[in-house]
């Protein structure tokens, strides 16, 4: 069983955790972009190997959501730390 390391409660198993998506997919760039690189930017990308952003979630510890650095061939993971709002974005 592979090991996640939650930012706040540390390694883990994988378990206790659940993928959301790919971190690009919900980058702050939707101000900037045409209508149309926004909808390549989400759903039409390459499918390449190596290290992605992902971002997850504690489901079944705090709950608590974070960036996870893995490689989509290996499941290697280099790192996770804690999803953060950009200045001025408001709160939802």
């Amino acid at each position: 069983m592979q090991s996640i390391t939650c930012p706040w409660c540390g390694p883990r198993a994988q378990t206790e955790f659940e993928y959301h998506c790919d971190a690009s997919a919900v980058e702050s760039r939707f101000l900037e972009e045409s209508v149309s690189e926004a909808l390549e930017r989400v759903f039409i990308r390459d499918d390449t190997i190596g290290f992605h952003q992902e971002i997850w979630q504690h489901v079944l510890g705090c709950r608590g959501w974070f960036r996870l650095e893995r490689h989509n061939r290996t499941h290697e993971i280099r790192g996770a730390a804690p999803c953060r709002r950009e200045r001025g974005d408001s709160a939802s």
